[in-house]
C-alpha cells in the first residue's frame, strides 16, 4: 500500500503543479537560476534552452515560463543575480494556457508577500 506524497508518484527533476496542489501557498527561497540546454522534458519533447529556479533544500527545479520571469523581474529586478536568496511563495493557478494546446491546465505561479515571510 502506498501512503506517500503525490509529488513522489511522478519521477521528474521538474516541479509541477501536482507537486504542491492542496498545500496552499508554499514558501521557498531561491538558491539560483539555472540555464540548461538540450533538455528532454516530460512528454518527450526536447527544449534547446530553458531557465529554471533551484530552491534551497528542494530537489526539483521550477521551469521559468514568461509569466513567472516577468513576475520575478517586477518583484526583485531585471537583474537575475538579485533573485538569489529571495523568499517567494509558489501556488497553483487554474485556467493557465496549455502549452500543448487544448483545454487550460493548472500551472505553477510565483508571488511575493511580505506578510508571513520569515
Amino acid at each position: 500500500e502506498y501512503t506517500g506524497s503525490v509529488s513522489d508518484m511522478k519521477s521528474s527533476e521538474w516541479l509541477a503543479s501536482s507537486d504542491i496542489i492542496g498545500l496552499g501557498d508554499v514558501q521557498v527561497t531561491i538558491e539560483s537560476v539555472v540555464k540548461s540546454t538540450d533538455v528532454k522534458m516530460d512528454g518527450g519533447r526536447t527544449e534547446k534552452e530553458i531557465y529554471s529556479l533551484k530552491f534551497v533544500g528542494k530537489d526539483k527545479k521550477m521551469v521559468l515560463n514568461a509569466t513567472n520571469r516577468k513576475t520575478l523581474a517586477k518583484m526583485f529586478s531585471a537583474s537575475v543575480k538579485k533573485w538569489k536568496g529571495q523568499k517567494v511563495k509558489l501556488y497553483v493557478e487554474d485556467g493557465v494556457r496549455n502549452p500543448k494546446g487544448g483545454s487550460p491546465v493548472q500551472g505553477l505561479r510565483i508571488k511575493f508577500e511580505t506578510k508571513g515571510l520569515e
